[in-house]
């Protein structure tokens, strides 16, 4: 049985991942699977995930703070405050703040799994500065229903 839970601004596991940070505001342990929110935060021109799907989850962004650009199959999006992309099983997305100021995004995943579990890789992966090998991000991005879309 899941408790009720209130979170502060800030409050939540964050992990750090280049620049930017995610901070896992729901998790699926919490929600019995069905969903996972999390908090990403973008510094001014970062980018952020690269093109790519997912085949067994429904992803959904949307945008709080911050001007962010959002791509949709083969559409690029320059995306304000309070839009929402709501991306299938199967669709090319991403993400990235190519703008002059801080990015703020409400990330949702349903089903929600262990989604926090490939956040937690690619920090690790990229701690420090550490620039990791094709081979090592596409064995996390294969563990976790992630595939680069051209």
């Amino acid at each position: 049985m899941s408790l009720p839970l209130i979170l502060e601004p800030g409050a939540g596991k964050t992990v750090h991942i280049r620049s930017s940070t995610c901070t896992f505001k729901l998790t699926g342990a919490e929600t019995h699977g069905h969903f996972g929110l999390f908090e990403f935060v973008m510094p001014p021109e970062t980018g952020g995930a690269s093109p790519h799907i997912h085949k067994a989850l429904t992803e959904i962004f949307y945008v709080v703070q911050g001007d962010v650009e959002l791509v949709l199959d083969h559409e690029t999006i320059a995306a304000s405050p309070g839009t929402l992309m709501r991306v299938p099983e199967n669709r090319r997305h991403g993400f990235s703040n190519p703008g002059k100021t801080s990015a703020k995004l409400l990330i949702m995943f349903c089903p929600a799994d262990s989604r926090e579990q490939y956040f937690e890789g690619l920090a690790e992966l990229t701690r420090d500065g550490r620039q990791p090998s094709q081979a090592e991000l596409l064995d996390l991005m294969h563990r976790f229903d992630q595939y680069p879309a051209e």
